[in-house]
């Protein structure tokens, strides 16, 4: 094989990867009822449940379902990123729209006495942890953390 059929045929197989991860992403998430499915940990305020690099799968959730523990996913509307910690009290003054105060397990004050949210809305939950794999999420990482010094530069 010539170095062009090499090269063409490397190609096929990255596009290959490519087209089925989105898509199987897109089987999971309408399996589990979620937008992101599959993400990685980017930082260690969950310690010792989970810790930067390791990957987490989401499964989509009634918010009214909730209860003091859980550790769930949410759009923080303020940074525009997922943050995932760990349920510590719920406002339900309205049953079916509760409020709730979450909190790292590794993090010394919740997320709303921070600064990090205000009170999670329920419409803010995209759902809770299902399974954690350490270390699957490295490579991810590694890619976030190196657009940053890109952008920085």
């Amino acid at each position: 094989m010539d170095l062009k059929e090499e090269l063409i045929s490397t190609a096929k197989y990255i596009v290959i990867g490519f087209v089925l991860a989105v898509l199987i992403n897109q089987g999971l998430g309408y399996a589990l009822q979620t937008e992101k499915p599959i993400m990685a940990v980017v930082s260690n305020s969950m310690v010792p449940v989970f810790a930067k690099g390791d990957l987490i799968v989401v499964k989509g959730m009634d918010c009214r379902e909730i209860e003091v523990g859980d550790i769930i996913v949410y759009h923080n509307p303020i940074r525009q990123i997922p943050i995932v910690h760990r349920v510590v009290e719920i406002d339900d003054e309205d049953p079916n729209n509760p409020v709730f105060t979450t909190k790292g397990d590794n993090n010394g004050h919740t997320d709303q006495s921070t600064g990090i949210s205000p009170p999670v809305r329920c419409d803010w939950v995209r759902g809770e942890v299902k399974l954690i794999v350490p270390k699957l999420g490295l490579f991810k990482v590694g890619l976030i953390e190196l657009s940053k010094v890109i952008r920085a530069v």
